[in-house]
């Protein structure tokens, strides 16, 4: 059970890796064609533009699940550094407390952003440069972003959970000597 875990942490880790690389590159890509189609060759690629944006978009909304992965933007360490950094046990205390109000506050964004991805997947919404581009899926990918950021903050408080067992563990152990 412990092993298929990690593999599937895996998984997920090198796909957002993957997506926000690849979304970065293609974004810097058609920006750079458009640049130089625009001001060297003086002719413009409307839809370069709109696809640029588009694959920046859902880079940024994928960047926001690997930040939050990597425990980035969900913490706010300089409090607990401030106040508790020579205290272990406090500040780990500090730190299970905060991603427990921000797992709260993502599952309670959880129902308004399921209704809206539903909204988009029932009435398609298309392009206005490139008509046949579905811009629904950014619904979508807001809503998978949401959900790899419960999945993710919800591993790193099993992980705090753990270490605060341990902490509290070896400090009592310390105690019985």
């Amino acid at each position: 059970m412990k092993k298929t875990l990690k593999q599937i942490i895996h998984l997920v880790t090198l796909i957002e890796n993957f997506l926000c690389s690849v979304g970065l590159v293609l974004t810097t890509f058609l920006v750079f064609a458009q640049v130089v189609n625009r001001y060297w060759l003086h002719f413009e690629i409307m839809w370069l533009s709109d696809m640029a944006l588009y694959i920046f978009v859902f880079s940024m909304l994928m960047a926001i699940s690997l930040t939050t992965r990597e425990n980035g933007h969900t913490a706010v360490d300089i409090f607990g550094d401030l106040y508790f950094g020579k205290k272990p046990k406090i500040n780990a205390f500090y730190k299970i407390v905060l991603n427990i109000i921000s797992l709260s506050i993502l599952i309670s964004f959880y129902s308004p952003v399921y209704k809206f991805t539903l909204r988009a997947i029932k009435y398609p919404e298309y392009g206005t440069l490139v008509r046949w581009f579905n811009t629904s899926w950014l619904a979508e990918t807001m809503f998978a972003m949401l959900l790899l950021c419960i999945f993710h903050i919800s591993h790193l408080l099993i992980d705090q959970l753990l270490s605060f067992y341990q902490i509290v563990r070896s400090d009592l152990g310390g105690d019985l000597q």
